[in-house]
């Protein structure tokens, strides 16, 4: 029930946008390496001094997208699954090549059916899992990183608390799969496992990087019993290193420093995390974090708190609070925090660094979803009355009304990848409306726009010819 709560929520903080079979090759060097890799992360939890931590930028940060582009094309993995030739199911990499505008399943091997391992294109489920694999480019390498959900959750079951009450609880804690990371090249060819992490560590779905390697978040997952009610807890969170030269792994420092406040990474300036948390004035139990009735109370009197984490010194420092009695949205760009409220028509920029406070613009509609260059991109607080975007010139405060939205139904549009002209959109669905109001799609509809005809609303798409369902 809570999750049906925290959904609401969402509305009003919103967190940065964007993005084995066969034919996976090891070889006993690598596995000989992974070993030691994940001994050293293991015993070696000291940061080193050499590490330099250059400027962090986001390459993944949304739950449920498998996909990433380059400024020639746009790499997904499919969410449902096909039986494979030998019984098996997986899903396909599927690429949408800009220049071309067409889709195609990534696989050059000519007369491949794509339904065995033997395809480059095939993922295995059971070493892919859906909705939680991670795709991002570096240095001209596709990567795939393959990990479990890192999701804290509840459940009421019966029989898993009395297996627990007997001591079995081996019976009911799911199997645990390490987080592993692949390499491929750019057209999927020459996959190979890089590195495998601790099975004890989940990894949460953000990862940065910088010019030395990526930085990912883990932590560990308990299961607690109270009463008849099992609840999956996360501890342990901290920021882990990872070169992608030398694939060797190092701690960097812990994110949670104290039992009130449980920080959730949403972007990064120079060589800091910008933290967000919920401060409730005191530590809840667990009752109270899924019960939606005392949950409901306990927020409305919380604050949203902000800070800096400073990974070279692992210092926190707090700059900004705001009380959640305050419907409000927040948007980082840099050393810029973006704010805007329901009942206050007006966007403000607060400088993370000097506190400095200056109105951006003057507008109704001042829900901050995402930012596309130098535009913010509004909507309305009511989502489901409006939903056109727009765009404020966080320089000049210039705002910019599209009216574009999806053709079949009328929703917004949904923005899937950047470039630095174009953006790749769903702009249509192929779907049956069914009694109830819902929709049954049977394909998403993507096209390249120019930033400038989007931000005027002008409906001059580059249609992708697309052979697959799309996400």
């Amino acid at each position: 029930m809570r999750k049906v709560f925290i959904l609401c929520l969402m509305f009003f903080l919103i967190f940065t946008f964007y993005a084995c079979g066969s034919n996976i090759k090891t070889d006993s060097k690598n596995t000989n390496d992974e070993q030691k890799l994940k001994s050293n992360l293991q015993e070696n939890n000291i940061k080193d001094d050499s590490q330099k931590i250059g400027n962090l930028q986001f390459i993944c940060n949304s739950e449920g997208d498998s996909a990433c582009n380059t400024e020639n094309g746009y790499y997904y993995l499919t969410h449902d699954l096909t039986k494979l030739q030998d019984g098996n199911y997986g899903s396909h990499l599927m690429y949408m090549d800009f220049a071309t505008c067409r889709e195609i399943y990534l696989c050059s091997t000519a007369g491949c059916k794509h339904n065995s391992l033997d395809c480059p294109a095939v993922f295995l489920y059971d070493d892919f899992p859906t909705f939680t694999t991670k795709l991002f480019v570096c240095d001209n390498y596709l990567y795939i990183l393959s990990r479990e959900s890192s999701d804290e959750s509840m459940s009421s079951n019966v029989g898993m608390a009395q297996s627990m009450m007997e001591g079995n609880e081996k019976d009911i804690m799911p199997e645990k799969k390490p987080a592993v990371l692949y390499q491929a090249n750019l057209d999927g060819t020459e996959r190979k496992k890089v590195y495998t992490f601790d099975e004890e560590l989940v990894l949460e779905e953000f990862i940065l990087k910088d010019e030395n390697g990526i930085y990912v978040i883990t932590k560990k997952l308990s299961m607690d019993k109270v009463d008849n009610i099992t609840y999956t807890t996360a501890s342990e969170k901290k920021v882990v290193f990872l070169d992608l030269k030398s694939f060797h792994a190092q701690e960097v420092c812990p994110i949670n420093v104290d039992n009130l406040i449980s920080w959730k990474v949403i972007g990064c300036y120079q060589d800091c995390l910008i933290l967000s948390g919920t401060d409730y004035g005191r530590e809840l139990s667990l009752e109270e974090k899924w019960d939606d009735d005392s949950y409901r109370l306990l927020y409305e009197n919380s604050f949203d708190v902000y800070a800096l984490l400073d990974l070279k010194s692992g210092d926190l420092k707090e700059f900004y609070r705001e009380s959640n009695k305050n419907q409000h949205s927040v948007y980082m760009v840099e050393d810029i925090m973006y704010l805007s409220f329901l009942e206050n028509p007006i966007i403000e920029g607060i400088n993370i660094k000097s506190g400095e406070r200056k109105t951006i613009c003057t507008i109704e509609q001042n829900l901050i979803m995402n930012i596309i260059d130098d535009m913010l991109c509004c909507r309305d607080w009511n989502l489901s009355s409006d939903h056109t975007y727009y765009f404020v010139n966080m320089k000049t405060g210039e705002i910019m009304h599209s009216m574009l939205v999806n053709q079949y139904n009328g929703w917004d549009l949904e923005f899937r990848a950047e470039t630095s002209s174009d953006m790749l959109v769903v702009y249509d669905y192929d779907a049956t409306k069914n009694i109830d109001g819902s929709y049954e799609i049977h394909q998403y509809k993507y096209a390249l726009i120019t930033k400038e005809d989007l931000f005027m609303g002008r409906q001059n798409y580059r249609k992708i010819n697309m052979i697959g369902h799309g996400e």
